[in-house]
């Protein structure tokens, strides 16, 4: 990535977290957290990944809710950041975290099967 996209990329990680925390009334949209914002070449496109807190449902629900409300955040997102053309919004669950989560469970139990062995 460029420079300017990854300043850029900061820029919306930071502005969006705000949004989402401080604008957005919808009941739906549990404890999110913006891990990462990405855009495609020409930064016409920007994909949101979030971390959300939560069963699955609770999850996916919050997904639904932001990409329902990507219009708004996309409005708000235009006042406060000074672009040519605001790139289009999409947002995506980071499954990164549950990957580790399941790669340290199953080092955890591998542990365990090796301390059973040695005694």
């Amino acid at each position: 990535m460029h420079l300017r996209t990854e300043k850029l990329a900061r820029l919306f990680q930071k502005e969006v977290s705000l949004i989402i925390a401080r604008d957005l009334t919808n009941q739906d949209i549990g404890f999110v957290t913006v891990t990462a914002v990405q855009f495609n070449n020409d930064t016409s496109k920007a994909t949101v990944y979030i971390s959300i807190f939560g069963e699955k449902k609770a999850r996916e629900k919050s997904i639904t809710a932001l990409n329902k409300a990507k219009g708004a955040v996309r409005h708000l997102l235009a006042e406060r950041v000074v672009l040519r053309y605001m790139p289009e919004i999409e947002f995506k669950e980071d499954l990164q975290y549950d990957q580790i989560e399941k790669t340290l469970s199953i080092i955890k139990t591998l542990e365990d099967k090796k301390n059973k062995n040695e005694k």
